[in-house]
């Protein structure tokens, strides 16, 4: 293990190397073409900021917008709108459509983003246009970075390649397989990243919602008779709305009842009964102990002639 530490710590050194060589030699070119330059022309450049022009102009950004629009005709507003997203060479991405007394329709579209003002404006042609947001999102240095650690890795992964081709002990090929597959992993999931973040660039995002227009209050009836038709109108309504309820309820209402008169009738049932037992219990405890007829046997002295004691009263 410690001659494959050893390999994988010289192979990261050797790259590291070869990108701070790659680095100075291009360094070296530059001062070398500014040295060799007239030096009235070296100043003249130097006098000038094209740089910074440029480092505008390149700058990356992800665009993402709202339009809404309303108009009289939903189903006719979004076929122009999809021909309009077609013909900047963009895509739509979602679409739906509801119904109704108000129908409207949500679209999101993907334009290329260099003509995103264009599309916008195009937009207030097929409708009425009434709210437009945008959101612009500066992800230079995010796709720097991801850019950097992708040629970083792709520099890694070039040189365990060629590590595992030339190492031939059997700890030193299963340690630089694992590495080379986690560095191989890390590359695609980075690759992956970048192209989802480079088409985010291209193509800016814009959210489009078609509704119908919306009845003017000022255009509806005033007065009594007005009041009147709405109070009818209302009235109806409940009257429905109750029926509707009543209707949804009255099986269980029936359920209810019959288990109502179920239980009713079995404690109508077990009342009756214990009324009935109490009764008996009573006219039971009224019959006498002892039948009726002659003289109870007497308990006193016995008829055999026996003499009271003395002092006893007769």
């Amino acid at each position: 293990m410690r001659t494959t530490l050893r390999r994988l710590g010289a192979a990261t050194a050797l790259t590291l190397s070869a990108l701070l060589l790659a680095g100075c030699a291009g360094n070296g070119t530059s001062s070398a073409e500014s040295a060799g330059a007239p030096q009235g022309v070296a100043q003249e450049d130097a006098g000038q900021a094209p740089m910074t022009g440029a480092t505008e102009e390149n700058r990356d950004v992800v665009t993402t917008g709202y339009v809404g629009i309303q108009t009289g005709d939903v189903p006719g507003v979004r076929e122009q709108v999809e021909a309009l997203v077609e013909a900047r060479d963009g895509r739509i991405d979602a679409r739906s459509e509801t119904g109704g007394d108000f129908i409207s329709a949500q679209l999101t579209a993907r334009v290329p983003a260099d003509d995103y003002d264009a599309f916008v404006t195009e937009l207030r042609d097929v409708g009425d246009v009434v709210s437009i947001e945008t959101s612009a999102v500066d992800v230079t240095l995010q796709k720097t970075d991801m850019s950097s650690r992708v040629a970083t890795l792709e520099a890694s992964v070039t040189s365990l390649r060629g590590m595992l081709s030339s190492a031939t002990e059997v700890d030193d090929l299963l340690a630089i397989e694992t590495t080379l597959t986690e560095r191989t992993g890390e590359l695609q999931s980075l690759r992956a990243q970048l192209e989802v973040l480079e088409e985010s660039i291209a193509y800016s995002t814009v959210s489009i919602s078609i509704s119908s227009d919306a009845p003017s209050p000022g255009g509806e009836p005033a007065g009594f008779l007005a009041g009147l038709r709405d109070g009818m109108a209302a009235l109806f309504r409940g009257f429905a709305a109750f029926w509707t309820a009543f209707g949804f309820a009255l099986p269980g209402l029936v359920l209810l009842t019959v288990l109502g008169a179920a239980a009713w009738l079995i404690v109508r049932l077990s009342v009756k009964g214990a009324g009935q037992r109490a009764a008996r219990r009573a006219a039971a405890s009224a019959v006498p102990n002892h039948a009726p007829g002659g003289p109870q046997a007497s308990t006193g002295p016995s008829a055999s002639g026996e003499t009271a004691p003395p002092g006893a009263s007769s």
